[in-house]
């Protein structure tokens, strides 16, 4: 069997008849079971002469003389003149003595350059134009089939034969002969190998190039494509030449230009192929080799067609450099063949085959070339093999990488799920302290452990504030493992997609400041209901929106829906970054983020895709995205439409919740103006701030504090909140964000600008309740938020959370002034004393006035012990006043003192501010003089409030004191408790002014507001 493949090809085909002196003997042939013959032996050759036959007479006769025997197949260099050529003509002539007449034929294969046949004198076939003269000549090497009919049984075969260019002339391979179907026979099974063969390689390079640009991961198969493609044109070139059966008229001249063209194009891919298969560097050497096959691509490709240049370089000239540079490179394919094998991987057995199957073929192409012997299409049937063996080699890498990817993906996914459980339990793990941090800093902020300062406040609500932040990424982690469980929840209802415009006005507030960046929703109002969860649909709007806002710098994000078929399609576009088409596939995996840009740095942790990809799904709709670089994305999702069923069910659930509800709701709702800017009383000694736009929302938020016994004052709109909160005490504020005119955000920075967070609370109210998550509560002069619809229970224990949080703020600096007052008594005393004391030896009458001024002292500072840290101004003046008439019994006329009080002030101050601050004046300031001095003492409005200045004529303070005494590192307890105790108190303002030997000015700005404590 394998005997007749080869057969078939044409390898190893015997020939036991052979020709003697021109004649060849078949009367013992039986074309019946044998083969068709090669007519090789002894032909007579006719060296110089074209010799036309004519049947009806012998037209050799004449040519006796030079008639000479020639083996065939050979080339005539040797037969055709004394000195050996390949140049020149002759006329080859065999007679066959056939064992009947009939009708036979031959197969022309190769003759250099161009032939005649005639058979039994009459013309058969011919390839070019034979001819001694240049002009007529036409060289033309294809091979042909001729048929004629015997004579006498004697077939006589005369061949024509010239060649003018060729580095080998005459009959260079067998000429087989027999029955014209044998011959045809033979001919259609030569090309069908051959077409068969290119067949093959255009497959390869179909299969492989499609592999590439499916992968497109590995260069060796783009090459190893253009390899086979070129190799097809190549062998279309050869043999049977293909390249003429399809293109009649292409010329031989063309015919070799493309074959060497092929043959160039060929070895640059199959060197490019195997560098890149076995990862082999890029030498000097390879670079030199494939410049120098670009030149014979270049040449053959384009300078020869277009050009006469082969009038000037003969052909034996091009077969020279054509030879010398393949020679080089098949050494240059058997260094790297030889050096892919001696790695010893598991591919060596195939690198084996292809390095053998590669030898062969270059032997045997060498002896073809060189010799001219017909080897058939064995040369073709090893690189056939050999090109068989790369593809199964390539095979076995793609399914030794198949093995590796399944391996590699089983582990990925073991590893997948032990990340998964890595993160559910410590996200489980984590959630027990988070939440230890955030309900202790809350225990703490509501005084459980006793008061704290206001300082102290503000980091604890720094404190809790970033623990719920991180409270919120744990339950976002535990949501996502809940997901690839399945264990989450959806509580769909029928309900209006316009529940976007919600969330899109509220996130207006994300979008930077210096962004110039707007939202638009082009949602219509006509639309028909969906059937989905109204919380999950909104945290889907909230990703996908602010995953916009995040990677869009300038232009819009638009919001559109419209109904298709039995579901609602939302759309949300941007006209940010957009997303390269590598990650489109990927962005909705867990923890994956997009970084087109290197230096840009993003928040979270990639989970907002997936969990939005899973509600939707979930919710029975699909999500995908489009995007282009530089032009922006449009992620765009489906939620089901509530058909007639859920609408009617959910009729008859709302129906039998609220059956009794609407006439007392639409009073209550009636009612609400009558109760707007009113003050509804409670038990309770606190009064909260209510602010919504939505009367419903009013009336329940209304209830609710009521019921807890709260004092609440209700208003529609910021500006009326504002002037409410000028008016009237409040304590805590329920406010809603998004408000017509006046928002939420707006109302809170102007509250800001006078209170601070611990001093007035705030309770912002968000239909996106993720908001939170993303902005700081400092930042939005938020103290919480709660989304909207209210959990009362909720509610209630935030604002009793705040208020104890308030209360406490209030009692750590009620015993932070009670300090400082503790403080000052014993050094008072003790310089009261000491005056009245001196003042006994001098004088009883001022030792009396002076007793009657300490009583007075002793009065006031019994009754601000029983009361309050702040006082009013006038109780202060008092005692402000006994003290300076003390000093003037004490000092007589070297002390004065010039009041200049505006008497309808009516203020609250903290106790014992002014009276040591005069004592410091009169002390340090005045004394010091010989002369004395004067303390003036003034007390005036102004535009913002109160205006008390202490100023004296004494001896100043050095600028280096002054540093000290405002930095707080003079320990003198006269300057510095007043101090402390002013900046405790909000809005006030201490202000020195010294300059030595001139005096000294002390002014208090304080803010006119009887109310605050």
């Amino acid at each position: 069997m394998t005997g007749s493949i080869l057969n078939a090809f044409g390898v190893f085909d015997s020939n036991s008849h052979v020709a003697k002196n021109g004649v060849l003997s078949l009367q013992n042939w039986n074309s019946g079971e044998e083969k068709t013959v090669k007519l090789n032996g002894e032909w007579d050759f006719y060296p110089n002469e074209l010799i036309t036959p004519d049947p009806s007479k012998d037209q050799f006769r004449p040519f006796s003389s030079i008639r000479k025997s020639i083996p065939v197949p050979k080339a005539w260099d040797q037969y055709l003149a004394k000195k050996p050529t390949p140049f020149g003509s002759g006329t080859y002539r065999l007679r066959i003595k056939v064992p009947k007449d009939g009708r036979y034929g031959i197969k022309v294969n190769t003759v250099r350059n161009a032939s005649k046949v005639f058979i039994n004198g009459i013309e058969a076939g011919a390839a070019g134009v034979p001819s001694k003269s240049s002009q007529k000549y036409q060289y033309d090497f294809r091979k042909y089939v001729a048929f004629g009919n015997s004579k006498d049984k004697i077939v006589e075969i005369v061949v024509q034969v010239a060649n003018k260019e060729y580095a080998r002339g005459g009959i260079v391979q067998p000429i087989d002969f027999g029955k014209p179907d044998q011959i045809l026979a033979k001919q259609g099974l030569a090309r069908l190998i051959e077409a068969f063969l290119i067949a093959g390689y255009l497959l390869y390079s179909l299969t492989y190039v499609t592999v590439h640009i499916q992968i497109k991961h590995h260069l060796y198969e783009l090459f190893f494509s253009l390899f086979c493609l070129a190799q097809a044109v190549y062998i279309s070139t050869v043999n049977e030449r293909w390249l003429f059966i399809l293109f009649p008229k292409v010329h031989p001249t063309e015919q070799f230009d493309i074959q060497m063209t092929a043959m160039g194009l060929m070895l640059i891919f199959f060197i490019l192929f195997l560098c890149t298969f076995f990862h082999m560097k890029i030498t000097k050497v390879l670079a030199f080799l494939c410049s120098t096959l670009l030149f014979q691509v270049i040449l053959f490709g384009i300078i020869c067609p277009t050009t006469d240049i082969m009038d000037y370089v003969p052909l034996t000239t091009m077969q020279t450099l054509v030879t010398t540079i393949s020679g080089i490179c098949f050494s240059y394919v058997y260094v790297l063949l030889f050096r892919a094998f001696m790695r010893k991987t598991d591919e060596y057995s195939y690198v084996l085959i292809v390095g053998l199957s590669f030898i062969s073929y270059g032997i045997l192409l060498a002896i073809e070339f060189f010799f001219e012997v017909e080897i058939g299409n064995g040369t073709l049937l090893m690189f056939l093999v050999m090109v068989s063996a790369l593809s199964l080699l390539m095979r076995h890498r793609y399914q030794a990488a198949l093995y590796k990817a399944e391996k590699l993906s089983n582990e990925l996914l073991l590893q997948d799920k032990l990340k998964d459980d890595f993160l559910a339990k410590t996200s489980h793990e984590l959630s027990t302290p988070l939440h230890g941090i955030i309900n202790l800093s809350q225990t703490l902020m509501e005084g459980a452990e006793g008061p704290l300062r206001k300082k102290q406040q503000e980091s604890l609500l720094l404190i809790h504030t970033v623990g719920k932040r991180l409270s919120k990424i744990v339950e976002d982690l535990l949501f996502v493992s809940n997901i690839k469980q399945g264990r989450t929840r959806l509580t769909a209802k029928p309900m209006n997609i316009r529940v976007v415009e919600e969330v899109l006005t509220e996130m207006v507030y994300l979008i930077p400041s210096s962004n110039d960046l707007t939202l638009i929703n082009k949602i219509p109002n006509d639309l028909p209901l969906i059937f989905a969860d109204e919380q999950k649909l909104k945290q889907v709007l909230f990703n996908l929106i602010y995953n916009a806002i995040k990677f869009t710098k300038h232009g819009s994000i638009t919001i559109t829906a419209k109904p298709f078929k039995d579901h609602m399609s939302i759309s949300v576009t941007d006209t940010g970054e957009g997303i390269a088409k590598e990650h489109i596939k990927r962005i909705f995996s867990s923890f994956y983020q997009v970084k087109n840009d290197p230096t840009y740095t993003t928040d979270g942790l990639g989970l907002g895709l997936s969990i939005t990809k899973k509600i939707v799904e979930d919710s029975g709709g699909q999500i995908s995205v489009t995007s282009e670089v530089g032009r922006g994305s449009c992620f765009t999702f489906t939620m089901p439409l509530a058909t007639e069923e859920q609408l009617q069910q959910w009729k008859m659930v709302v129906d039998k919740n609220v059956p009794n509800t609407t006439p007392e709701i639409e009073n209550n709702l009636t009612s609400i103006n009558h109760l707007l800017s009113t003050k509804v009383n409670g038990t309770k000694p606190y009064t909260i701030l209510l602010v919504d736009d939505e009367p419903a929302n009013l009336k329940v938020l209304m209830n609710m504090m009521h019921s807890l016994d709260y004092s609440v004052i209700a208003v529609d709109n910021g500006q009326e909140a504002l002037d409410t909160l000028k008016a009237e005490k409040i304590d805590l504020i329920i406010l809603d964000l998004m408000m017509p005119g006046m928002s939420g955000y707006d109302v809170c920075q102007v509250i800001r600008q006078t209170y601070d967070l611990v001093e007035l609370p705030i309770i912002m109210l968000t239909a996106a309740g993720r908001i939170s998550d993303l902005t700081m509560s400092f930042q939005m002069g938020a103290n919480d938020f709660l989304q909207k619809p209210i959990d009362l229970e909720e509610l209630k224990v935030r604002v009793e959370s705040l208020l104890l949080m308030k209360q406490s703020s209030n009692e750590a600096i009620k015993h932070e002034l009670s300090f400082y007052y503790a403080q000052i008594k014993p050094h008072f005393l003790y310089n009261t004393i000491n005056t009245i004391i001196g003042l006994s030896y001098i004088d009883e009458e001022k030792t009396r006035d002076a007793l009657h001024y300490l009583a007075i002292y002793f009065r006031a500072k019994l009754n601000f012990q029983s009361h309050h840290t702040l006082v009013p101004l006038d109780d202060e003046l008092e005692l402000l006043k006994a003290y300076l008439a003390i000093e003037q019994i004490r000092f007589g006329d070297r002390l004065k003192i010039v009041y200049q009080i505006d008497e309808t002030i009516d203020i609250l101050i903290p106790s014992m501010t002014l009276q040591p601050l005069a004592e410091n004046a009169v002390q340090h300031g005045i004394m010091p003089r010989n002369q004395g001095g004067t303390l003036w003492i003034t007390i005036d409005r102004e535009q913002t409030g109160v205006k008390i200045v202490i100023q004296d004529d004494g001896v100043g303070i050095p600028l280096k004191k002054q540093q000290e005494l405002l930095s707080g590192k003079n320990k003198r307890v006269g300057f510095t408790n007043p101090l402390n105790k002013l900046s405790l108190m909000k809005g006030a303002t201490f202000q020195l002014e010294s300059e030595e030997g001139q005096g000294t000015k002390i002014t208090i700005h304080l803010p006119e507001n009887r109310h605050r404590e």
